[in-house]
């Protein structure tokens, strides 16, 4: 571990060593005249960044007014001369003579798609011009300190950036500055695009000085003056400081840049796509009222509904729901969150959209009958190697570059072909779905490792209103279980012994069950369900008992029914097709809670929040925007066509209408930010205890649990990493002897907005964390990067591989299950073609194909995947200490790369490796592009 010494102060750390320079002395040029005013110093006073009325808190901020500085350029602009200017600071008669040093700002901009450099328009043509006049990016230097004499910010430096030169995509501009020795260092710049379009500004460098480069890395759209009349302000990479520690000089910029991000003083209006709003929004935007009353969805983030918060879009009401926004082509989101403009080709955010918009309803289409079921398990299998015909589908050329995976060329077909690569289970074994031992190994290893907990109690009860939902004793008896573990213990000593666990899917399910079936125009059912299984001395879980419940209504009462793994026909059927109800199930609540409502929907909150009360100064809002890049382009996208009304989620899980509102009840019922955190969730599940002595300080209940053993390790490099970073900028022997984290005005914000406004409807929650010394603050830190990068790759990356082959992981249960309230005929046609009963409960060949599709999209790594610990951050480079620390979190990851690598080596860990079982690599932390299922992003990417 590294041991860092607190931060020296500021000024020293940022301050240029003009002292080193070799100097010249040359008379003054002739003073310039007031009409020169693109020559003219910035006064940075409020007009220079914002009307008045933009902000709410200027009366507080006192922005001094200040009379108006002349800028005096060198005839020369040799490195490192000198010249002798009059400071024109009022009345010229009383002017001083000043040195000055010769700087060049290197100014890259990207070639983007609807950027300034993107096509041939009137507006370009202006713009062209403008390049020619030099005229095309105004500059601004800004000291990092107030003037000593006055306490006021300084002048500062003004030059127009010309065009220089070009590097592959990248356009350079070049400016060139005359700074008075006197001016200190440089803390802020400030940009103003004199185009008529926006522009990607990546990065500034400023040369000149006799110390290393000055870096700006902006990575921002920069929009024009036409547009709007602020000028963007970015910081320097090495001025990350807490709040108190801001240089005099940026203390007022830092307020007010947080102030443009919040949208003080901004019109409720819809937000447009130069807007840099963050606000926050209930999710009233799912449904489409307006369009098709069937349409019409709750408002999810309310008393009934808890949820997290999303992005205000500003959009109008809907004409006939005015609790809901009206939908429109585009959802708004900050215009630095819209990477795929500026992305590879490649890029997730593309991929999706092109999928979404263009591959979706064709496939739809293409077949006659939406319900129609796949014949035989045959059909299945020809979607890997005969694929599907899109004839009426367009663009060939541009979706085979976004989804070469898909789209397949074949020189005697005219039609476009959507042909699937075999997922890798069904490539190593073909019949391991059908296996038990399978069936409970992916509990551990597979989609959706964070479902299983161990039972604690017998018999199993419902928490359930016994009123409304019967009977809330549970099926399985002690008799059923003792038949299945006769020769291994008793029910007891299998409780006590910590063998027996659960997937319980009874209480969050069973008051949709007859809403879901009600359903017009979509074929599905659901149950209750609860699947026992036992721990093996081999340590595999063996299946003992699968349970669905209806609950009564429509004239019926209550049916439940046991099933257990039978060797005779009937039952062995029965069995099957029970193991396909727990698989819909598990797979619903994967997609609907495990992945979206605990990764993408409760992370945006943390993004709103970061970006609204952390300046870009913070090092912690530096820590954390690696690790919320590209998720709030994916969620609105989502929002717009996966989870919306009549969706992908919508139309092909089993929950159809009520999927996104049963998230909803499980955010309300199960969700806690403390158990986000790894171990807190292990051990509230009962698969682990705490256990100083053991690896991690946990005991796992199953030694043999991949996705925790190798959880734990990224868990613990994450949080190494974190606590080095923490203590770094929070050292508790501060020379103030004063407690940084509860004094820092930004963070304490920032962790009350999170509770308060992101999770509104959890605020009383007694649960939350404090946010008091650095070991809270490291607690909280490590909970959020785990849950964007360690838990999102856990459940989203191998999606394709285990299910992409439907009857693994089939994403709807569509017909009952025979034995349930059969008629006379209906147990004849299962008797006499059972098989027929089982393909019937699969998804139908339009609902794979669209799933597979989507799930291969979500699984895929883009060339330019950004993995946790394979980049260090511009701010991290600029630190030594920090830099040092990266590196060492780096280094730790490769070696977990090894780690697991010799874990699936490892034949004694059967839940990773044996005949035809996939090894678990889903937290390895690097991959090669495309669907490997493994490789752990930064960020919520996709």
């Amino acid at each position: 571990m590294i041991l860092f010494v607190h931060q020296y102060q500021f000024t020293n750390m940022l301050k240029p060593q003009l002292n080193n320079l070799s100097h010249h002395h040359s008379l003054a040029p002739a003073l310039l005249t007031q009409g020169k005013k693109n020559l003219i110093p910035g006064n940075r006073v409020v007009d220079n960044i914002g009307s008045p009325s933009s902000f709410l808190s200027l009366s507080t901020l006192a922005f001094p007014t200040r009379p108006t500085h002349k800028s005096f350029r060198s005839p020369s602009h040799t490195r490192n001369s000198i010249s002798q200017i009059k400071a024109g600071f009022g009345d010229s008669s009383t002017a001083s003579v000043t040195q000055t040093i010769s700087l060049k700002a290197v100014i890259t901009v990207q070639m983007t798609v609807g950027g300034v450099l993107s096509n041939l328009t009137v507006d370009r043509a202006f713009d062209d011009i403008g390049d020619l006049l030099g005229k095309s990016l105004l500059l601004e230097l800004v000291a990092a300190e107030v003037d000593p004499k006055t306490g006021l910010p300084k002048a500062t430096i003004v030059d127009y950036a010309h065009p220089s030169g070009q590097k592959a995509d990248d356009l350079e501009y070049l400016a060139e500055f005359e700074v008075p020795e006197d001016f200190g260092s440089i803390g802020a710049i400030m940009i103003e695009n004199e185009h008529r379009k926006e522009m990607f500004v990546e990065s500034v460098v400023i040369k000149g000085l006799s110390t290393d480069p000055i870096i700006v890395s902006c990575n921002s759209w920069v929009h024009s003056k036409f547009d709007n009349p602020e000028k963007r302000v970015f910081f320097l990479d090495k001025v990350s400081c807490l709040p108190s520690e801001t240089p005099s000089g940026l203390k007022q910029l830092r307020e007010q840049e947080l102030a443009i991000l919040r949208g003080d003083g901004a019109a409720d209006k819809s937000r447009e796509k130069k807007d840099r709003i963050y606000d926050y929004d209930v999710y009233n935007d799912l449904g489409d009222p307006d369009k098709d009353p069937e349409l019409a969805r709750p408002v999810l983030g309310s008393k009934d509904y808890p949820y997290p918060r999303r992005c205000k879009t500003g959009r109008p009401r809907s004409k006939s729901d005015p609790l809901s926004e009206s939908r429109s082509g585009d959802v708004y989101v900050p215009r630095d969150e819209a990477f795929s403009e500026v992305k590879d080709m490649s890029f997730n955010a593309k991929t999706v959209y092109s999928l979404l918009h263009a591959v979706i309803p064709y496939i739809e289409t293409s077949v006659i009958d939406k319900d129609l079921g796949f014949p035989y398990f045959t059909a299945i299998e020809s979607l890997f190697n005969e694929g599907v015909n899109l004839p009426s589908l367009d663009n060939n050329g541009f979706l085979g570059n976004v989804l070469p995976r898909l789209f397949k060329a074949f020189e005697d077909a005219q039609n476009n072909v959507l042909l699937f690569d075999t997922p890798e289970m069904i490539d190593r074994d073909k019949f391991g779905w059908m296996r038990d031992e399978e069936f409970c190994r992916q509990t551990l290893a597979g989609l959706n490792p964070l479902s299983i907990s161990l039972v604690t109690e017998w018999p199993l009860k419902s928490k359930l209103d016994p009123e409304v939902y019967g009977p809330p004793e549970s099926a399985i008896t002690k008799d059923m279980i003792l038949k299945e573990i006769k020769g291994f213990c008793t029910l007891e000593e299998a409780i006590e012994d910590k063998k027996l666990f659960i997937l319980d899917y009874h209480d969050i399910f069973l008051p949709y069950v007859h809403k879901v079936r009600d359903q017009k125009k979509f074929r599905t059912t659901l149950y209750g369900s609860r699947t026992l299984m036992f721990l093996m001395p081999s340590g595999t879980l063996r299946p003992l008992a699968i349970e669905l419940v209806r609950p009564p209504g429509n004239g019926k009462p209550q049916w439940k029914r046991v099933f257990t793994p039978s060797w005779e026909a009937t039952g062995a059927w029965l069995w099957k097709l029970a193991k396909i109800h727990a698989l819909a199930h598990d797979g619903g609540y994967h997609q609907l809670v495990s992945h979206w409502l605990r990764t993408h929907c409760c992370t945006e909150p943390y993004i709103i929040a970061t970006n609204r009360q952390l300046s870009k100064m913070h090092p912690i809002h530096n820590l954390l925007h690696p690790h919320f890049r590209y998720t709030m382009e994916i969620n609105a996208l989502a929002r717009e066509s996966l989870i919306n009304a009549g969706g992908i989620i919508e139309t092909c899980f089993s929950p159809g209408k009520y999927s996104i509102e049963l998230s909803s009840i499980a955010y309300g019922q199960q969700w806690r930010f403390d158990h986000e955190a790894l171990p807190a969730d292990l051990i509230a599940r009962g698969m682990a205890v705490e256990d100083p002595d053991s690896p991690h300080g946990l005991k796992l209940t199953i030694e043999d649990y991949p996705y925790a053993n190798d959880g734990l390790v990224l868990w613990d490099i994450i949080k190494d990493w974190v606590t080095n970073y923490v203590n770094h900028y929070y050292p508790e022997d501060n020379n103030n002897n004063k407690n940084l984290v509860e004094t820092d005005s930004e963070l304490q914000a920032w962790w009350t907005e999170i509770r308060t406004e992101g999770h509104a409807d959890k605020k009383d929650e007694p649960w939350w964390p404090i946010l008091k010394t650095p070991k809270d603050l490291i607690g909280i830190l490590t909970t959020i990067i785990w849950v964007a990068s360690g838990h999102h790759a856990a459940v989203n990356f191998g999606q394709y591989d285990f299910a992409g082959y439907i009857p693994n992981r089939p994403t709807i249960a569509r017909v009952k299950i025979p034995c349930e309230d059969p008629t006379d005929d209906e147990w004849e046609v299962f008797k006499r073609r059972p098989e027929d009963e089982l393909l019937s409960a699969f998804p139908s060949q339009v609902q794979a194909s669209q799933v597979m599709a989507v799930l291969d999209v979500l699984s895929n790594h883009s060339v330019d995947e950004e993995y946790i610990g394979e980049t260090c951050e511009p701010a991290f480079e600029a630190n030594p200490e920090i830099k040092a620390a990266y590196e060492i979190f780096s280094g730790r990851l490769k070696e977990l790369e090894g780690i697991i690598d010799e874990r699936n080596a490892d034949e004694s860990r059967k839940n990773r490796n044996g005949v035809g079982v996939v090894p678990y690599n889903l937290l390895k932390p690097f991959s090669e592009p495309g669907v490997t299922s493994m490789g752990v992003p930064n960020s919520i990417s996709i």
